[in-house]
């Protein structure tokens, strides 16, 4: 690993939270993927933090296996935040299915809404949860929306 990536990684306490933060990068490629999970992973094992958290003020756009690589360790007891996402973030839809705001710029991951749920259900909740009020979309648009949240695809609409 480049002795540069190295230096703009940061690591931080809040609480009994160990954050990490990949101090300029916009767009996370899959070497900054394996410095943030090598970090998270040494973090939860060799220093025992059961609360872990990823700073991402700066960052646009993140790979669907961070996601992934968060939720496994959720499953395993760990506490997770995100702070500080910007909007194309939030926007994701990993976010929008497993994060709820906890604190000011917080957000923690959270599957208590979608556990044991059908993907069926799942469907029918990102209908109603994530395009409840708005009235400009027609039964036409709403199954478009529908599908892309199915497949992973972004429609206009």
């Amino acid at each position: 690993m480049s002795s540069r990536k190295r230096q703009r990684l940061t690591v931080r306490t809040e609480e009994d939270f160990a954050i990490v933060s990949l101090d300029d990068m916009e767009i996370w490629d899959g070497a900054d993927l394996a410095l943030i999970r090598e970090t998270l992973t040494n973090l939860i094992e060799r220093d025992e933090f059961r609360a872990i958290g990823v700073d991402l003020s700066a960052v646009k756009y993140i790979p669907s296996g961070f996601f992934g690589m968060l939720f496994e360790w959720h499953e395993q007891g760990l506490k997770v935040r995100l702070y500080y996402p910007q909007r194309n973030v939030e926007q994701m839809l990993w976010f929008r299915m497993f994060f709820n705001r906890c604190d000011e710029g917080a957000y923690r991951l959270n599957d208590a809404e979608m556990r044991d749920n059908t993907p069926n259900e799942q469907v029918a909740y990102h209908r109603r949860e994530f395009m409840a009020g708005d009235e400009s979309l027609d039964d036409d648009d709403v199954e478009e929306q529908i599908k892309s949240i199915r497949y992973g695809v972004r429609s206009q609409v």
